[in-house]
């Protein structure tokens, strides 16, 4: 934490998820965005290379995302690397011969190519210490139309012989419960985060009619008035032209 990352300690739940890895526990994270999940397998990731087990495969569905990782673990002088489709032929070989070559601490790569049996047989190539699935919440089965190879990621253990922590800010005690069971995960430690937030509060108020609940808004955008802004949810174009 303090030599790489250069931070002074551990936010809530991160050194629960950290020491559970590293002791070669699954784990399932649910900490609210902005909680710091991704220090909860960038840390353990050098550890373990450290010690020498290996390289960690961060699986996750956004491009963007990667490219940020990537570039500000490489920027603390983390050797990592991402394989996507956005790559020119000639930097998606050059990340792969580093791979197999040993040479990385961390590979990031989208469900899709974890799902190819190309990549599988990488896998027994390459010593690999931890298998890290973010946007886990994908693996439900609500979410598997958004990205149905993210439903594949459990047969990654038959191919690896490494921890699995899973992570996510969205989901329920039942969305939970399928991640760890599409993952197989052995009495995996569950760290969950305080989602409460003092700025932020939430209400329901039934209304009969329409009319009622345009009075209802008016009333609430006249009161709250030149402190920020309303965004209305209608359930038709129809309907939200009528109410603007």
């Amino acid at each position: 934490m303090r030599s790489i990352f250069a931070l002074p300690g551990f936010r809530a739940g991160q050194e629960e998820a950290v020491s559970a890895v590293l002791q070669g526990r699954d784990v399932a994270v649910l900490l609210p965005t902005g909680g710091g999940k991704s220090l909860c397998y960038q840390v353990p990731a050098m550890v373990l290379r450290q010690q020498g087990k290996g390289t960690t495969i961060v699986i996750s569905p956004l491009i963007a995302l990667m490219q940020d990782q990537v570039a500000s673990l490489r920027a603390l002088g983390v050797n990592a690397a991402a394989l996507n489709s956005h790559q020119e032929d000639d930097e998606r070989k050059a990340v792969a011969t580093r791979f197999l070559r040993g040479e990385l601490d961390l590979l990031y790569v989208s469900p899709e190519r974890a799902a190819l049996e190309s990549f599988r047989a990488w896998l027994t190539r390459v010593p690999i210490a931890l298998l890290a699935i973010d946007e886990a919440h994908c693996l439900s089965q609500w979410g598997h139309d958004f990205r149905p190879e993210y439903l594949r990621l459990g047969e990654l253990r038959r191919v690896v012989q490494a921890p699995v922590i899973a992570l996510t800010a969205t989901a329920t005690t039942r969305v939970m419960d399928e991640i760890m069971a599409q993952l197989s995960m052995t009495k995996p430690l569950v760290v969950r985060g305080n989602f409460a937030r003092p700025n932020l509060s939430f209400a329901v108020q039934h209304m009969r009619t329409d009319a009622a609940r345009v009075q209802s808004l008016v009333a609430l955008v006249q009161a709250h008035m030149g402190t920020g802004r309303t965004i209305v949810y209608c359930s038709t174009r129809k309907k939200a032209e009528t109410v603007s």
